[in-house]
This record gives C-alpha cells, structure tokens and sequence, in this order.
C-alpha cells in the first residue's frame, strides 16, 4: 500500500529538521511507541502498538536510517516489524520532505506491507487508521514546536 501523507508547521525548516532528526524526541509522538532504543547511528529499536479494527498488535520493529540529507531537508527510513502474538508484520520504505519555512511542510510518502491478521483488513481500514495515526503525530509535533518558539 503506498500513501502519502502532507502537514504544516509554524515553524522554522530549520527548526522542524531538528525536532525530526531528534529521534527518541520525535519517536514520543508517534502514538503507540515506545522503548525507543539506539542500536547504533543509524539504527533504532521500538516497540509500537497499533489497533486496526477489532485487533491491536505490538511490533517489535527496526528501524534503519537510509539516507539523510541535510541541504535539502530530505530523507528516507526503512522499518521492518513483528507481532508474535499474531504473527503478522510490517515492513515498510517512507521517504520524508521538508519544504516552505515557516510554516514548514512536512511531506511523508510511506510504501508499506501488512502481512498476518492485520493485513486482512484491507486498504480502507487500515488508510483510515494510517491517517489518523498521522494526525496525532502532527498536533504532537507542532505543539513540541510551539513550546520551543
């Protein structure tokens, strides 16, 4: 499944850039994470709990930083995660833009695969609860933001 995701900050890039490259940080506002670990530079453990329909599922999921650059503001991670209570997974390529300066925009293209359970359900349900998951994540960051203005 492939979406893409668009959100605005009041905020400098500059700014935005630093609140996203600070990964423990910026991983308290995805909603259902948590243990947030650094394994190395550019590898970090999580756990995130997700509920789709009538099921909740908690990844252990990896997460690899693939390229980040800087100058343009641009960047691309891979994640891959299990739920062994249900024996599904996650993996899933999002690449993340910044553009504007304040406000910033924030653009999140994700090509994801739902395997198990969850992946069931099909792409309206799980759009739907992508999109909201997304949302929570925006009001999060631009509060963390505002606080800091």
């Amino acid at each position: 499944m492939r979406f893409e995701h668009e959100f605005s900050v009041d905020a400098p890039a500059e700014r935005v850039w630093s609140f996203l490259m600070d990964v423990p940080q910026m991983a308290a506002c995805i909603p259902g994470a948590s243990g947030v670990t650094q394994v190395d530079d550019k590898t970090y453990d999580a756990t995130v709990t997700a509920k789709i329909g009538p099921i909740s599922a908690k990844f252990g999921c990896r997460i690899t930083i693939v390229n980040l650059d800087e100058a343009s503001r641009t960047g691309s991670v891979e994640m891959a995660g299990k739920d062994t209570k249900l024996g599904g997974g996650v993996k899933a390529k999002m690449e993340m833009s910044l553009s504007g300066d304040n406000p910033t925009t924030v653009t999140i293209r994700s090509d994801v695969d739902i395997m198990g359970k969850i992946g069931q359900y099909g792409h309206g349900m799980i759009a739907k609860r992508a999109d909201a998951m997304l949302a929570e994540f925006a009001d999060c960051a631009r509060e963390n933001l505002a606080a800091r203005s």
